[in-house]
């Protein structure tokens, strides 16, 4: 696989709105896992498979606090970062439509929250053989099950998707998200019809990881009103899939960039599909997917590919899985990372010699005479002397003074738990001061006013 065939797009530009309580105002691409921010994971996957330039679209206001996170990371891609304006609700598909000059060939969009090892190829093989239009990639789902959530009790109701697949050919019938489907779910007759087996699946995780023809950015384009890619366009363009071309030859309509010249809210017409192309799918069986009965005429082709069981596939975009992707890490990291990426980074000081399966980024600094066991410690944190940290996430610039106990916690980013606190199965919000001496068990410690929803009518 070369760069002239595809080009790679991450998507960092998102709030994560689903994650107030770590985040704070930070961008959620830089959540730190482990020694590195959360956006390394998808840019090292993307090194591995032999890209060498991806682009980064990023919050206007983010693009220097991300590419110094970036600097002494060490990786091999050049990172051509296109920023959207701060100040705008920009969806995904938004985004995409924004950086639509920059796209020059079929394309990968990832999102910036995946961690994972699996092999991009069998997707992109998927996505050649069957000369589809979008192919995405599954997973199985349930990666934080076992894990427990510091703070409050609450009960987490995990955000499922409806997913049909054909047995036969992995086509895609539809993708909804699971609370829109009621008691029963009522599946269309003509989604069975002639076309084999319809499986349906509930507990797989959409990666957010697509391969997409570069006609699909055109019509996306076009189609302003759609904000969002796997809300609002991902199921638009799985519904296109019965749009059918008239059986008679029809002349390209696309100028010689590739853009629509005519009726251009047709999707038909985006599709590079010349009077040559026709000729070739009649007469031949070079294409598996046009080589289906069922699919034969077809012009607008999904797939799915599910990865394998045993492949490690994350999207830290809750609380909980952030949560949960720091506490497994130690014990995936080779499995994920290979043997090239120490744990601790090179830049980090750590002068306790009471340490057992800890993580530290670059820059933190942790004392002599201090306990830890089993946690995570972020980039430029400081932990005093005298202190405990048990199976605990104290993440980037936070600081502990002497004297602390604290087990089973995330410390945000820029707090302060000061001297002689015991924190038990506690969640301490973004910019928080725990006063000396507190001892507070299963409680969410947070400037609550920063998270505070005013609905204007």
């Amino acid at each position: 696989m070369t760069n002239s065939e595809f080009q790679a797009v991450v998507l960092a530009a998102g709030r994560g709105t689903r994650l107030p309580e770590v985040l704070g105002d930070a961008p959620k691409c830089l959540l730190p896992v482990g020694p590195y921010p959360l956006i390394w994971y998808p840019l090292n996957m993307l090194s591995r498979h032999n890209f060498t330039e991806v682009i980064v679209v990023v919050q206007e206001q983010d693009k220097l606090e991300i590419q110094v996170a970036l600097e002494h990371t060490h990786l091999k891609v050049k990172i051509d970062y296109a920023t959207v304006p701060s100040d705008s609700d920009f969806g995904t598909a938004d985004s995409l439509r924004y950086i639509y000059d920059k796209i020059k060939s079929d394309f990968l969009v990832v999102s910036c929250d995946i961690v994972t090892n699996v092999s991009l190829y069998p997707l992109i093989n998927k996505f050649r053989a069957d000369d589809a239009s979008l192919a995405m990639l599954l997973f199985k789902s349930g990666f934080e099950s076992d894990v427990i959530m510091p703070g409050p009790k609450t009960k987490h109701k995990p955000e499922r998707d409806m997913i049909g697949i054909h047995t036969a050919t992995q086509r895609l019938a539809f993708v909804f998200a699971a609370s829109d489907c009621e008691d029963t779910l009522n599946i269309q007759r003509h989604l069975l019809k002639n076309k084999g087996q319809l499986d349906v699946y509930g507990r797989l995780l959409d990666a957010h990881i697509y391969v997409l023809k570069k006609w699909v950015i055109n019509y996306l384009h076009r189609k302003e009103k759609i904000s969002t890619f796997k809300g609002e366009f991902l199921p638009h363009l799985i519904r296109k899939q019965h749009a059918r071309r008239s059986t008679k030859t029809l002349p390209d309509t696309t100028s010689d960039l590739g853009v629509a010249t005519k009726n251009e809210d047709n999707i038909l017409h985006y599709v590079t599909h010349t009077a040559l192309d026709q000729k070739l799918t009649q007469t031949s069986l070079f294409n598996q997917s046009l080589s289906h009965i069922p699919y034969h005429g077809d012009v607008v082709r999904c797939f799915a590919v599910q990865a394998p069981k045993e492949a490690i596939g994350v999207r830290v975009n809750t609380t909980l899985s952030f949560l949960a992707i720091n506490r497994k890490l130690s014990g995936i990291w080779t499995e994920l990372c290979g043997d090239s990426h120490p744990l601790i980074a090179p830049g980090a000081v750590v002068k306790s010699t009471q340490t057992k399966d800890i993580i530290v980024a670059d820059n933190a600094k942790l004392s002599e005479k201090t306990s830890l066991n089993c946690s995570v410690f972020g980039a430029n944190c400081v932990v005093s002397p005298k202190n405990i940290v048990t199976n605990s996430i104290i993440m980037a610039n936070a600081i502990v003074d002497e004297g602390c106990n604290i087990n089973n916690c995330i410390i945000g980013h820029r707090a302060h738990v000061k001297s002689g606190s015991v924190l038990n199965n506690c969640l301490v919000g973004p910019n928080y001061v725990v006063e000396e001496g507190t001892k507070s068990q299963a409680m969410q410690l947070s400037n609550a006013d920063q998270y505070m929803e005013i609905d204007i009518q």
